[in-house]
């Protein structure tokens, strides 16, 4: 949940990657799987704790990501009503990124980001960050690749440090191919565990790291357990 990036590939095509940073005592995540949310197949690795997800892409064309944090780190007031990877998957049950804004109810949730990339008919990218009292709209170049990293890890001097690697990838790697983008997910930074793309601290390490490539009419779930160490392939068609 905690580093994102996106590759536009030409047309409707991109590649979307996610480290999921998580606490040590949290239990492993399954494997991604098919499941139906509103009539829609969605693919997507489930949380065994509130059986949501940080990432997923759907037969409709949209893949969704979400990072922990809005715009500030924020200190956490538990209980919230519900888990932020359960509204991940309730944003499947409306049509657009306009209804869900308009009508879901937020209030009682943790603040989180929300990357919502459509891809169907002609590519969008959306940024919405709920801050914990509103939510914020950002519209994304889709023909420019983007880097986030969650502020509730990463400081506004890190978060930039991690920008500047991302952009020396991007120049070393113009062919933007999926092999080379996990690589950077996997070794990307400069040395220090705490703040690497592939990060480790006392309490929270990178547990997995996931890789979406859409191309033409499928989308491609290449999943990284980077516990169990093992890793997986899932293809969902686009209808």
């Amino acid at each position: 949940m905690c580093t994102v990036s996106f590759l536009p590939k030409g047309g409707n095509d991109f590649i979307l990657t996610s480290n999921r940073d998580e606490n040590i005592l949290r239990e492993v995540a399954k494997d991604p799987s098919i499941f139906h949310r509103n009539h829609l197949k969605v693919l997507y690795p489930e949380d065994t704790n509130s059986k949501g997800t940080w990432i997923s892409a759907a037969e409709n064309g949209i893949c969704l990501c979400l990072l922990n944090g809005g715009f500030v780190s924020h200190k956490r007031k538990p209980p919230y009503r519900k888990s932020r990877g359960l509204v991940h998957l309730d944003f499947y049950e409306y049509n657009n990124v306009n209804q869900f804004m308009v009508n879901y109810d937020l209030k009682g949730i943790e603040p989180f980001t929300l990357i919502i990339i459509e891809s169907k008919n002609k590519l969008k990218v959306n940024e919405l960050r709920w801050d914990g009292k509103r939510i914020h709209r950002t519209i994304i170049d889709e023909t420019r690749p983007k880097i986030w990293s969650s502020v509730t890890l990463y400081s506004k001097e890190i978060i930039a440090e991690r920008e500047k690697w991302f952009a020396e990838w991007l120049f070393a790697n113009p062919d933007l191919e999926s092999d080379s983008i996990k690589r950077f997910h996997h070794t990307g930074g400069s040395g220090d565990l705490k703040n690497d793309l592939r990060m480790k601290r006392e309490q929270v390490f990178t547990v997995s790291i996931t890789c979406v490539v859409k191309e033409d009419k499928n989308f491609q779930m290449m999943y990284s357990d980077l516990i169990k160490g093992k890793e997986s392939l899932s293809v969902l068609e686009i209808s």
